[in-house]
């Protein structure tokens, strides 16, 4: 069964979804792949760690466009309960980031990544 979305509505479920990514984390006390890649993809980040200590996630962006030896790397740290907003402010709206964003709402509403029709 496929599931039609416009970019409002794919918006709208992508801050739900991100509500329960913060929810598990709040549980597990571990960060889901889904929300590493969602974070990753929307900051292209090198990495992304949930730290414990601090309750907070960690993501690492690199600095250097060239490899030479280890790249340089900043980190920016984000509350757990901030990264909603911070999710939905980096929101991308261009065809490429709308499927992407589909395919995880479709993982997670179980009904399949590859079923979520974007409508203009």
């Amino acid at each position: 069964m496929a599931a039609y979305f416009n970019s409002n509505q794919l918006r709208s479920s992508l801050q739900d979804l991100v509500k329960v990514y913060i929810s598990e984390c709040k549980e597990c006390e571990v960060l889901s792949q889904d929300c590493m890649d969602l974070l990753k993809h929307n900051f292209l980040a090198d990495f992304v760690v949930y730290n414990k200590a601090e309750d907070c996630i960690e993501l690492g962006v690199s600095n250097s466009d060239k490899f030479e030896g280890y790249p340089e790397i900043e980190v920016y740290k984000f509350p757990l309960e901030d990264i909603g907003k911070k999710v939905d402010h980096s929101f991308k709206n261009n065809h490429e980031d709308l499927e992407f964003y589909g395919k995880l709402v479709g993982r997670r509403k179980g009904i399949g990544s590859n079923s979520v029709i974007l409508m203009d």
